[in-house]
């Protein structure tokens, strides 16, 4: 019902007209403005503060067309409804060109103008609570952290109470389960919000130019190096940087690293002069770091420097609840981005949605609802619209393996199994191969066996 706090103007040349939508209006709790005409009706709405205004087309110091630009000009958000005595398609179609919500022409019923009116009141409230969503998704674009479950709460916590100190923090979690929303979420709460907040996965740059991204380099440094071109970690000075896959640096990058964590200074690759800087170290990764230590792959001296704080962020198959929390988090989300109205959630999706494993976390969640949201024109979203791609053994749809051979089903899953993994490395090869335990040229073999790009 609409509220009875709306503002109405009445803008027309006629003393009964004006009376007899004045009564009309009142009787129905809103709250009423007339003039006599067009001149000053701009200036009485913004007054006023209206929220819609019945102009006449016809008036003898100002038409309602002109009122109609002047309102639309300084006041956008008032809704006006052109009153005409003339069923002329032609300015109809002129008034709703201009702005105008919609007319009415006389005689109307007294039922016509209150269904008139309530449409345009409503429309506005409708608008209003949708710009108050919109405001709140830009404001929760890079914040994703939605969930009740003990342990994502837990972990939660955990992260905003070392936020303000200014110790290092590591963020351990499968793949996709929302470890750069953390880290974002430590640089928010802390001190250095009003400073930079840099990211770089570290399996996603080769080796030869990790260096040089996450330190710098000086003109001259190598072949094309044509400036002085400062580092990732140096451009990051009293703000964040956050490194996610911290178990992919190669060691003798870590040895620079802990220096710098340690407070130390460091050199630019081809560089002769110390640089120091004072930046909030947050790292991630997917491997167990202890076990690397053990297989001598990661300094045993950075990893007890980089585990102070760990935030162990759980898989999304053990949060329960969470799954449809998040499923119609964002299901509302790219509705609203996307503009095709609400979507429900049919009791078959949720149950799919339920069963499955979900290997790729929160991130494969929030493609799935994409990708629904996009292929789906409908109100309701049920479990033919979802589609789940993991591979065999994760609770998602199988592969239709009948009639194939054991050799041809071993090639379906490898394929698969080499693809994940490969998103996982951030589609390094070198990373990958070593990941699964192969040597890159049979890693490669298989690339173009499968024309994997």
């Amino acid at each position: 019902m609409t509220p009875p706090a709306a503002r109405i103007l009445i803008a027309d040349d006629e003393q009964s007209i004006r009376s007899g939508l004045e009564s009309i209006l009142r009787s129905e709790g809103y709250e009423v403005f007339t003039v006599p005409g067009g001149a000053n009706a701009v200036e009485t709405a913004e007054r006023e503060g209206v929220h819609l205004a019945l102009v006449d087309l016809t008036m003898p110091d100002l038409s309602g067309i002109e009122v109609l630009k002047r309102m639309k000009k300084r006041l956008p958000e008032t809704r006006v409804i052109i009153i005409t005595a003339y069923a002329s398609a032609e300015t109809a179609v002129q008034a709703m060109k201009l702005g105008a919500l919609d007319y009415l022409i006389k005689p109307f019923s007294t039922d016509e103008l209150k269904l008139q009116v309530r449409r345009a009141l409503r429309e506005m409230a409708v608008e209003r609570e949708n710009e108050a969503l919109r405001m709140q998704v830009a404001r929760d674009a890079d914040n994703e952290m939605v969930g009740k479950a003990p342990g994502f709460l837990s972990a939660v916590a955990m992260a905003r109470r070392t936020a303000k100190d200014t110790v290092t923090v590591l963020i351990t979690g499968e793949t996709g389960t929302g470890k750069e929303l953390v880290a974002r979420e430590v640089h928010r709460a802390s001190k250095r919000s009003g400073g930079p907040f840099l990211a770089l996965n570290c399996a996603a740059v080769p080796d030869t130019m990790l260096e040089r991204e996450l330190f710098g380099h000086e003109k001259g440094a190598f072949t094309g190096a044509d400036l002085m071109r400062p580092g990732l970690i140096e451009a990051s000075a009293d703000g964040t940087m956050f490194l996610d896959e911290i178990g992919e640096m190669p060691l003798a990058l870590q040895v620079k690293l802990l220096r710098i964590i340690d407070g130390q200074d460091f050199m630019r690759l081809g560089g002769t002069r110390p640089v120091k800087v004072h930046s909030r170290f947050v790292v991630a990764t997917n491997r167990n770091l202890a076990r690397l230590v053990k297989e001598g792959k990661f300094r045993e001296d950075l990893y007890h420097r980089l585990n102070i704080v760990n935030v162990a962020l759980p898989p999304l198959r053990d949060r329960g609840n969470d799954v449809v929390l998040l499923t119609k988090y964002f299901l509302d989300r790219f509705c609203l981005q996307k503009g095709c109205g609400e979507m429900k959630l049919a009791d078959s999706a949720e149950k799919k949605l339920r069963a499955y494993r979900w290997p790729g976390n929160v991130r494969e969640l929030k493609n799935v609802m994409e990708r629904a949201v996009i292929l789906n024109s409908g109100k309701t979203l049920d479990a033919g619209m979802l589609v789940l791609d993991g591979p065999a053994g994760t609770g998602g749809d199988q592969p239709d393996w009948s009639g194939l051979s054991l050799k041809d089903a071993r090639d379906s899953f490898e394929k698969s199994f080499i693809t994940r993994a490969l998103a996982d490395c951030g589609r390094n090869v070198s990373k990958t191969a070593e990941r699964i335990g192969l040597d890159r040229k049979n890693l490669e073999d298989k690339l173009r066996k499968y024309r994997l790009k």
